[in-house]
């Protein structure tokens, strides 16, 4: 299948753009096609400007009608509670455009050394997957069926044990996606069994030969200037992959939207999103919500009357 394609932008440059035009920028990710956009990638690495991408991420939905908007979060900084809260809200908001980016770190903000707010440990790829697991058993705790009277759902704890134990319930119930798509930055070295948590890894193109689940969707990382339209484009020589998330300058975003964009989409190297589709994002990606962890043996918050 023709990769998807999602968009990077600096968190410096998105945070200076803030202001009357800021709306731009969703608006013209959105009419060129563009399958997700990346927010706070940047704090992984540290930033001196960055806007809390879940807010963001909110006004790009307010602007945007099929622009999948992934924020990105670390569980150094955040507990996956308030994690799985704030995606599932961005979820609800853009009913079932959202995604999350896991961080092993947030750099934007000091929280001393070696180790998060909630650990005395590092975050690794280990805690990073043991608070994408947390995560998504909340996100399973208040099925949305059990808002109508004829389904017998029920609301269960979490009871998630591990570096971040969680009981739950979350306050938010499941999603028109049933839960947001969850990305992960791959690093060379990363164990595959922790990948494997992960629906979309993103991996840097020296890295499309690492050992990678089969089910997780690959999504190659490159840089604009990258794909210029010229002779030997890369995309045409990469391996089997499912997407591609490009980093683009802000200011050369427009150029990039209007030529280079749909000329790789003419010559059949990405597929764009329908102007008119109203999928959720999981549905675009063509990624199947995953079947674990199962919740039904977990005990229910109310008792039977």
């Amino acid at each position: 299948m023709t990769p998807v394609v999602g968009i990077e932008i600096a968190d410096a440059a998105l945070a200076r753009s803030v202001g009357p035009e800021f709306a731009a920028v969703p608006r013209l990710l959105d009419a060129a096609g563009i399958g997700y956009v990346v927010l706070g990638a940047d704090r992984a690495t540290g930033t001196a400007e960055s806007l809390s991408p879940a807010l963001a991420g909110t006004l790009f939905a307010r602007h945007s009608h099929g622009l999948g908007i992934v924020a990105a979060a670390s569980p150094q900084r955040d507990h996956p509670y308030n994690i799985a809260r704030r995606l599932g809200s961005l979820d609800h908001l853009t009913h079932g455009r959202a995604g999350w980016l896991a961080l092993r770190e947030d750099r934007a903000t000091t929280l001393g050394q070696g180790h998060g707010s909630w650990t005395d440990r590092p975050v690794d790829a280990a805690g990073v997957a043991d608070a994408v697991t947390a995560v998504r058993a909340l996100w399973r705790t208040w099925p949305i069926e059990t808002l109508t009277r004829a389904d017998d759902s029920v609301v269960r704890y979490a009871d998630h044990t591990g570096e971040y134990p969680t009981t739950g319930p979350l306050n938010v119930p499941t999603t028109p996606q049933g839960e947001p798509v969850v990305w992960w930055r791959y690093e060379r070295g990363d164990d595959p069994a922790r990948v494997a948590v992960a629906d979309v890894v993103l991996v840097d193109p020296d890295d499309l030969d690492a050992e990678l689940p089969a089910a997780v969707h690959r999504h190659v990382r490159l840089e604009a200037s990258d794909l210029a339209p010229r002779t030997g484009n890369p995309l045409a020589e990469l391996p089997d992959i499912h997407g591609v998330a490009i980093r683009v300058d802000l200011p050369a975003l427009p150029d990039f939207l209007d030529r280079t964009l749909p000329a790789l989409a003419d010559a059949g190297l990405l597929r764009l999103r329908p102007s008119d589709e109203t999928r959720t994002l999981r549905a675009h990606l063509g990624i199947d919500r995953r079947k674990e962890p199962d919740l039904s043996r977990h005990r229910p918050v109310f008792a039977a009357s």
